[in-house]
């Protein structure tokens, strides 16, 4: 035990071979923090201390989108397990949390979103060997939690955007519809992205926000970083610009911010009577590649998906969605027959009767 210039004792012991010092104003605190410092070797870190190192780590890779759907799951998870020791928690302790919030009505992507933060903790305790096992191995969502899918576009609603192409934001729509690229894709486009001769649009930024300033990002995925065909309607009526001009910008002819963004597709939804989103549209275009009988796995890469059940799934939307449709039109046609025919039959049995 020494006493430092500053007044301040000093101890230092070693500890498993290695020499831990302690500092204090008073014998008793430094004693005070040894023995603390032990206990914290024998029950380990709590599950708040493990997840605030990661979330210091881990937080400053993530894209903004990315953060707001963390932070409250993050939140969520300290509110459940942050007092108790990491060691101390197992599978059967997760499989009840991601259980008792599934019960309580969140959707799946929330649900799946809450376990995928909490695998990313326990994995970055064992990388750090504060536990020797990753409780949420084996655990999966409960099956059946609602899922919101967008609708798709009716006829009608797709038709409105073909008749108003010259409405001052009608070429954004649709070129959503005919190319499929996500809206910060589309904003980010420059017209040296695209090939006239070779019939193709090279996506490899694409624009976010943050609050309402633009941002220009690369994909995050190679699957992101691709060429997409430019369809001969599109083609036709896509201007010409220099080739570091961006195809839809502002009156400075910069990156339309979030806010002037929402205000101009809000005017275009008044002025035609359009109600549908941009992602909408992206979905409309598959559609398209899905009722032209394009391979699931030529859609993946021109929709830009990372993993090919991601396009099985809206495939599967499309189709059941048509079925439903089909079904609809045919009931419809087979009552209105079966109406005439039955009034046909009165017409006929009324005649004979009156004879």
């Amino acid at each position: 035990m020494k006493k430092r210039a500053d007044g301040r004792y000093c101890k230092q012991i070693k500890i498993n071979g290695k020499t831990i010092s302690f500092y204090g104003k008073t014998i008793a605190e430094i004693n005070k923090k040894i023995v603390e410092y032990n206990k914290k070797q024998t029950v380990g870190l709590t599950f708040k201390e493990v997840a605030e190192e990661w979330k210091n780590y881990h937080f400053e890779t993530l894209e903004y989108n990315t953060l707001k759907q963390y932070k409250p799951a993050l939140q969520q998870i300290l509110d459940n397990f942050g007092d108790s020791y990491i060691k101390d928690i197992n599978s059967n302790h997760v499989d009840a949390f991601i259980k008792e919030i599934a019960q309580k009505g969140y959707a799946q992507k929330t649900v799946k979103t809450r376990l995928l933060v909490l695998n990313l903790i326990f994995k970055h305790a064992v990388i750090k060997q504060y536990i020797e096992s990753n409780p949420c191995q084996y655990i999966s969502i409960p099956k059946n939690l609602s899922s919101t899918k967008r609708e798709l576009p009716s006829e009608e609603q797709i038709q409105k955007v073909k008749d108003n192409i010259d409405h001052p934001f009608g070429l954004f729509a649709y070129f959503i519809l005919y190319s499929g690229l996500r809206r910060g894709e589309a904003l980010a486009l420059k017209y040296k992205d695209i090939d006239f001769n070779n019939k193709t649009i090279s996506v490899n930024k694409s624009v976010y926000y943050i609050g309402n300033q633009p941002n220009i990002k690369s994909p995050k995925t190679e699957a992101g970083n691709r060429k997409v065909i430019l369809l001969d309607c599109l083609a036709d009526v896509l201007p010409k610009g220099k080739p570091n001009e961006l195809i839809f910008k502002n009156q400075h002819g910069e990156i339309i911010r979030n806010a002037h963004f929402n205000r101009l597709w809000q005017k275009y939804q008044k002025d035609t009577g359009i109600t549908i989103t941009p992602h909408q549209l992206r979905h409309a275009f598959a559609t398209i590649l899905f009722e032209a009988g394009i391979d699931v796995k030529d859609a993946q890469e021109l929709l830009g998906h990372t993993t090919i059940q991601v396009t099985r799934d809206i495939y599967t939307h499309i189709s059941k969605t048509r079925r439903i449709e089909t079904a609809d039109k045919l009931n419809h046609f087979v009552s209105q027959n079966n109406s005439a025919s039955q009034n046909q039959v009165r017409q006929l049995t009324n005649s004979v009767n009156t004879q």
